[in-house]
C-alpha cells in the first residue's frame, strides 16, 4: 500500500484501495506467477484434476496482458492454487528474511512490478460492483442473483 500512496499521493483512500485490490486479486497474482516466475514449470502437483486445470489455464494467462488483468480481471478465473502459491512464496520471503519488512516489500514490489506499472487511481469498477452501486443508489436494499 505504501507503494501506491507514494505513486499516487493525490488519490483518495477509495482509489488506493481499489488499485490495491486489483493488484492482489487472484487473476493478477496468477498471471504474475505464470508469466513472471514460470511457476507452472516447476510446481509439483499430486492432484490430476488440479494439474489439468492449471495446464489448461496457463495459455490464457500467458496470452493476457497485465493491463487487461488490471482492467478486466473479473473476466478471468484461474485455479486459485496458482495465486495461493505465489502468496506463499512471498510470505516465505518475509519469514526467511527474519521478518525484514523492507526486504520483503522490495521483493514483492519487484515480483509484482508488471502489475504495479499499469495501475492507476482511476480504475473502473467491475460490472457487478457497478450494478450494486447503481441499485443501492436507486433505493434497492436487497439484491439476489439467480
Amino acid at each position: 500500500m505504501k507503494y501506491l500512496v507514494d505513486k499516487f499521493p493525490q488519490a483518495t483512500s477509495g482509489q488506493l484501495s481499489w488499485a490495491r485490490s486489483r493488484c492482489v486479486c487472484a487473476p493478477a497474482l496468477a498471471a504474475v506467477a505464470i508469466k513472471r516466475l514460470g511457476m507452472h514449470k516447476s510446481a509439483l502437483i499430486n492432484n490430476v484434476a488440479l494439474s489439468t486445470a492449471i495446464s489448461r489455464y496457463v495459455p490464457v494467462l500467458e496470452a493476457v496482458t497485465f493491463q487487461d488483468i488490471v482492467d478486466k480481471g473479473w473476466k478471468h478465473d484461474p485455479p486459485k492454487a496458482i495465486s495461493d502459491v505465489l502468496e506463499s512464496i512471498l510470505g516465505a520471503v518475509l519469514v526467511d528474511s527474519a521478518w525484514n519488512y523492507d526486504l520483503a516489500a522490495a521483493v514483492t514490489q519487484f515480483v509484482l512490478s508488471d502489475v504495479l506499472e499499469v495501475l492507476t487511481p482511476t480504475l473502473r469498477k467491475d460490472p457487478v460492483s457497478d450494478l450494486m452501486i447503481w441499485t443501492s443508489c436507486s433505493g434497492c436494499r436487497r439484491i439476489t442473483f439467480q
